[in-house]
């Protein structure tokens, strides 16, 4: 130590010679070797939303689940079940084994088998109708469509399967088409879009009243994503050039309804028209969202209250943890906490205003101490405002008020994942479809 205290010394005084060089740097990389993977061991504990200055506990271990993985019966609720008798023994007969001496009972459980076959998505029947020709004025007489059948060639069912697999499993028609042909049922992409469209009328008014619905909601998630479309109907004057599909899933208390809309509108323009159809008399909802500017357009204080994604502003600091491994870590780590209270307040079942007293409690002084650890991090100079260690703590300090409604609000949740899950699907389509021609 007291050779490296003097070469540290001499670099005030003169150049240090290649030796003092050599040994030094082997000195900073022996230090490295120590230090380094105790820090990467905090690092991620802190990813986990661990503290690795408390003491661990032991945690009582899960039990196995039941069915291993194996689906219930339940689960198959299109299955056909065909009960099928024993006919190799019968109620009396002897047991089989020979050794008992036994004899045969009927015996309450079933054994169950369960059996998968493969077919087209789409089944069709020909049906040749019989016909009868007068002789004398030639008319030509066919038989009746059995009843059920008919007048229009796609059931209800086809066309389901059809809009189920294109706007559900994001299954394009063309790939749709050519999967129906090998299997012997051609139906061209043109074909299904059009009887798609033709039932889209018959469901309109039940989307309408959805979106209705979803106004009067206590909670929603909204988000957007960007959106493909060649030939867009814009107006002259529109110098808007991007198009979004934005998705707002509204929360009830008995059910949950998931909304998207496309075209030149942001997700905040969807937010701000959605609200305009709530019941003046219901009180303000809570919208849930990340801090983007386009999302926090025309915001109106008498039918919302912004809560923003908590999700959103750790990314930030998980981004840079290479980079700045101990503030980033004391960042990530405090929120672990809260979302590991917000888990325990899910597996106690407890209702909104239960939880929002439990973080109040549990999670406020975590939350108080993390603000005045950015704040001093601004006030004392320690990182710099233009970096992205300083742009991480600018996003958390200016938006404090909506990333913690969950402190103040009953409901509110801590960030906006729903939404992004939703808009998985959408991101699915455009994956699968490339670009749209047109919004229809």
């Amino acid at each position: 130590m007291a050779e490296l205290q003097s070469i540290v010394e001499a670099t005030s005084e003169r150049p240090l010679t290649e030796q003092e060089q050599k040994k030094l740097v082997a000195s900073h990389q022996l230090l490295a070797d120590l230090i380094l993977p105790a820090l990467q061991s905090e690092t991620s504990a802190a990813l986990k939303g661990e503290d690795s200055n408390e003491p661990k506990e032991d945690k009582p271990r899960k039990p196995a689940k039941k069915n291993a993985g194996r689906r219930p019966r339940s689960d198959f609720k299109g299955a056909d079940v065909v009960r099928v008798p024993n006919t190799d023994y019968e109620v009396g007969q002897s047991c089989p084994c020979g050794k008992c001496g036994g004899k045969l009972y009927p015996y309450k459980r079933v054994s169950y088998f369960r059996h998968f076959k493969g077919q087209a998505p789409i089944q069709v029947t020909i049906y040749e109708l019989e016909q009868l020709r007068s002789n004398g004025c030639e008319a030509v007489f066919a038989a009746s469509l059995p009843d059920g059948i008919g007048p229009e060639p796609y059931d209800a069912t086809a066309v389901s399967t059809i809009a189920l697999n294109r706007y559900g499993a994001g299954l394009p028609f063309y790939r749709q088409a050519k999967q129906l042909e090998v299997m012997g049922t051609p139906i061209s992409p043109s074909t299904q879009y059009k009887i798609v469209s033709d039932a889209l009328t018959k469901i309109e008014p039940v989307h309408a009243y959805l979106v209705k619905l979803a106004a009067q909601g206590k909670l929603a998630y909204f988000d957007d994503t960007s959106m493909r479309i060649l030939d867009f109907d814009r107006r002259d004057d529109d110098k808007r050039t991007g198009i979004f599909t934005t998705g707002i899933v509204s929360v009830h208390d008995a059910f949950e309804i998931a909304l998207l809309f496309t075209g030149r509108e942001h997700g905040g323009e969807n937010r701000q028209a959605l609200l305009k159809q709530r019941d003046p008399d219901l009180g303000a909802m809570i919208m849930m969202s990340d801090a983007l500017a386009a999302n926090m357009v025309n915001i109106d204080s008498a039918k919302e209250l912004i809560a923003n994604c908590l999700t959103h502003g750790r990314r930030y600091f998980v981004k840079i943890i290479e980079s700045f491994p101990q503030d980033c870590q004391h960042v990530i780590s405090a929120l672990g906490k809260i979302y590991q209270n917000d888990a325990l307040t899910k597996e106690a079942g407890y209702d909104d205003e239960t939880r929002l007293v439990y973080h109040q409690t549990h999670s406020e002084p975590v939350m108080t101490e993390l603000k005045a650890w950015l704040d001093d991090q601004v006030n004392a100079k320690k990182a710099e405002p233009n970096g992205a260690l300083g742009k991480a703590i600018a996003y958390m300090r200016s938006h404090w008020t909506a990333l913690t409604q969950f402190l103040r609000v009953a409901g509110a949740p801590l960030d906006n994942n729903v939404a992004e899950r939703v808009l998985k699907t959408v991101v699915l389509h455009r994956k699968n479809s490339l670009f749209y021609r047109t919004a229809s």
